[in-house]
């Protein structure tokens, strides 16, 4: 574990050099959460509640997504495929600590060091704009918490995933960018799963992606009971679960396939 922590540290440090990137960062993500806050005024139009869902916790929403959407920003897949790319996979899988521990650290490093220098300042810049996003309760925000932890573990391992196909394609740029807009269209990142045609919407909660952005958003404004909260976040830890163990047996496929090959 000192050495995941020790990861974790030098991450944050490195993060820390580039001050240009995160003053570029704020200022971006700043226009877009002001973007989508305009963009759900007008589609209100006036009116005090659609779909259950009053304008301000659409307003809340959003700027809790933006937030977050800084605080998911997966760097596993590239790893992957630079370790594949410059041949130095096997030594890594044959080091005394877990490579993918290595990458998850570097990954919770980035969080941290995003958290302080993007989460804050844009949580600021909201407040000023349109007012503090207050949580529904103090019990809603600690299940926020909970729920956006597995949420952060459940995006982490579908990029993991993704990552394992590094070692069957050429290039994993058109595969990245098709994720990312499959993710943010299925996850409820932009727009929440509840303004979708029923079907649609149905089918889309049977998915992992939901579980990623939606929940916890759902939950901090109090979209949800007590009683769904707890069983949609059951649900949540299924789904984080089951896709652990569908990637530790791709990781030990792929992991056999490069020893016995000789990488």
């Amino acid at each position: 574990m000192k050495a995941y922590l020790f990861i974790v540290k030098i991450r944050i440090q490195s993060a820390l050099a580039y001050r240009f990137n995160v003053i570029s960062t704020i200022l971006i993500q700043c226009l877009l959460m002001f973007a989508m806050a305009c963009f759900w005024k007008a589609a209100y139009g006036g009116a005090e509640v659609v779909s259950g869902v009053g304008e301000q916790d659409m307003i809340t929403y959003t700027i809790i997504s933006v937030i977050m959407g800084n605080l998911m920003t997966m760097g596993v897949e590239g790893r992957i495929e630079s370790s594949i790319r410059s041949g130095s996979v096997a030594l890594d899988l044959l080091k005394p600590v877990s490579t993918y521990g290595i990458y998850l650290a570097e990954d919770l490093g980035d969080m941290v060091i995003a958290f302080f220098q993007v989460a804050v300042p844009l949580i600021i810049l909201a407040a000023a704009m349109f007012g503090f996003p207050v949580p529904a309760s103090t019990g809603h925000f600690i299940l926020f918490l909970l729920s956006f932890c597995i949420g952060y573990l459940i995006n982490w391992l579908l990029a993991a995933l993704l990552g394992m196909l590094a070692f069957r394609v050429i290039s994993m740029g058109p595969i990245r960018n098709v994720k990312g807009f499959i993710m943010k269209l299925l996850s409820g990142s932009v727009i929440p799963l509840w303004f979708f045609p029923e079907g649609f919407r149905v089918f889309l909660e049977f998915l992992p992606f939901v579980n990623i952005y939606q929940l916890p958003l759902g939950i901090y404004i109090g979209q949800y009971t007590y009683g769904e909260m707890l069983q949609r976040t059951g649900i949540q830890l299924f789904w984080c679960l089951a896709l652990w163990l569908i990637f530790d047996i791709v990781q030990k496929k792929a992991t056999a396939s490069v020893l016995i090959q000789g990488g």
